[in-house]
């Protein structure tokens, strides 16, 4: 039997057996021809799935080139959403670009909705910074949809082999969706749809994702935690990963004396459930990072002090 004949008589019976409860017949009828099943859809033992998988050819997870990010998460992997969250001004730019440059190989785009690509390139070039090789829209969309992501990421792909998408940042994707369809659901909601849709990009065309996200802006003389992020817990149960930075700095109110010591800790894990925290030194003469042992004599202390801290740290 054909598999489309096959799902329809499936759902012919499954209605049939839905109008009489009480059919033991009706039913019967229902299994009989879904033990004839043999699509796309089929089950599959969990043993039988292992050997498929086995079968495949291996991919080698993707190092960042940080030493010490990656003796604890072991890189990052192809479909992977990962989110990287902090106070404004925290350094998630400047992290992205540090990423992209380690990972020129992999073709990276990176889509800037905060500032235009051009902003991004004469910022980096004023300040004396090299500027990572990587690919960017020419011009943005008046509308910037998870769809519009998506044509850009097959393009990378096709003219490129892309691997890595850097998103700067969410709060300005669009969230209404094609012929704004959610324009009643409340934003929550409608954040929560953007990013299964960037999930679904990452896992339809094996790339790496990386999007960027603000927090709520509290006390930013502490580090952040998960609950700090902006508008929907699902910004955390769609993301494989999350990161979040904080940048030491000093004073009260509006003035701050930043710091160049940076907490980098992944908060979250999908793959492995190993959490870390690494510190890292922005670097204002190449605007990168660089590792430094006393810097994890510094996270050691951080570590110890969240230990004892109030529920503010």
């Amino acid at each position: 039997m054909e598999i489309d004949a096959l799902i329809k008589n499936i759902a012919e019976e499954k209605k049939k057996a839905e109008t009489d409860l009480h059919s033991a017949e009706g039913l019967l009828r229902l299994q009989k021809v879904a033990s004839q099943y043999q699509g796309e859809y089929k089950l599959i033992w969990s043993h039988d799935l292992l050997e498929e998988i086995k079968k495949r050819p291996k991919r080698e997870p993707v190092k960042t080139h940080i030493l010490s990010l990656d003796d604890e998460i072991k890189g990052f992997h192809e479909q992977q959403l990962i989110t990287i969250s902090a106070h404004s001004k925290h350094g998630k730019t400047a992290f992205a670009l540090f990423l992209m440059k380690n990972l020129e190989a992999l073709s990276p785009v990176m889509i800037p909705l905060e500032q235009s690509n051009e902003e991004l390139v004469e910022q980096l070039n004023d300040n004396g910074y090299p500027i990572p090789r990587f690919l960017s829209p020419e011009k943005l969309a008046s509308k910037v949809t998870a769809d519009w992501i998506e044509q850009r990421v097959i393009e990378g792909i096709a003219k490129y082999n892309t691997k890595l998408v850097v998103i700067d940042h969410l709060g300005y994707i669009d969230t209404l969706g094609n012929y704004e369809q959610n324009r009643r659901e409340n934003l929550a909601y409608r954040i929560g749809e953007v990013m299964r849709q960037l999930k679904g990009i990452a896992k339809r065309w094996n790339v790496i994702i990386i999007l960027l996200v603000h927090i709520s802006q509290k006390n930013d003389a502490t580090p952040p935690r998960l609950e700090d992020i902006k508008n929907s817990s699902d910004i955390l149960q769609e993301s494989d990963m999350v990161i979040m930075l904080w940048r030491k700095n000093e004073g009260k109110g509006a003035v701050k004396i930043w710091k160049n010591d940076t907490l980098v800790s992944v908060m979250a894990n999908r793959r492995t459930g190993k959490n870390c925290n690494i510190g890292l030194v922005f670097n204002s003469k190449t605007g990168e990072y660089d590792e430094m042992p006393k810097m994890q004599d510094w996270v050691k202390q951080m570590e110890e002090l969240a230990k004892t801290a109030d529920d503010d740290f």
